[in-house]
């Protein structure tokens, strides 16, 4: 079971995502045109830097999340999206068991104009798991529906129906890097941390 890392305070602007990309390029020895090779499982990670926290605040409680984190094999965050709050989505879920590649139907958004917009981010929960996932269009809710709405990168799994959609605050969920956890206590008895969570499935 993976671990829920602390939401306050936020990391800085040092954080880093990333597109892992397990596709690759083929290229021709005798000069052919250039092939883009689409393979399934590509994923997203996080770098992340945290602000300093003083140690007997927050500090504390973050060193023991991401001790738990590391033992438990997981930690879960919320994925950055600076700039953009999304408005309330309702109880968006998966609408049809079965689906998979790169259009997911949605039903459940908040019926008043919810609208995705191209480059939003959004989880999927699929057997206690986190899949993230970023809107590759533009797409208003019908009656609170979305019907193939286009997605990256394809699906790693195919979701159950009615499985959870996180667009308000769309978590990644992974392990975390690195061999070891460290953490530098300074003078001013503050914390300086930093920590990556790539995603695994």
């Amino acid at each position: 079971m993976s671990v829920l890392l602390p939401t306050t305070p936020s990391p800085t602007d040092g954080t880093e995502p990333s597109y892992l990309d397990w596709g690759g390029t083929l290229r021709p020895i005798f000069g052919g045109s250039l092939q883009k090779l689409r393979r399934l499982g590509d994923r997203f990670a996080l770098s992340v830097v945290m602000p300093p926290m003083f140690t007997a605040e927050a500090g504390m409680l973050w060193v023991a999340r991401l001790i738990a984190a590391r033992r438990a094999g997981g930690a879960v965050l919320p994925w950055p999206q600076p700039g953009f709050t999304p408005p309330p989505s309702g109880a968006p879920r998966v609408a049809g068991a079965g689906q998979s590649g790169s259009l997911l139907t949605i039903e459940g958004f908040n019926p008043v104009d919810y609208l995705v917009r191209e480059g939003q981010f959004f989880s999927i929960i699929h057997g206690g798991r986190r899949y993230l996932h970023q809107a590759a269009e533009s797409r208003a809710a019908v009656d609170g529906r979305i019907t193939a709405l286009a997605i990256q990168p394809m699906l790693r799994i195919s979701p159950a129906n009615l499985a959870v959609c996180e667009f308000d605050e769309p978590k990644i969920e992974g392990m975390l890097g690195g061999d070891e956890q460290t953490w530098t206590p300074s003078t001013a008895r503050t914390i300086g941390l930093t920590f990556s969570i790539t995603e695994t499935k």
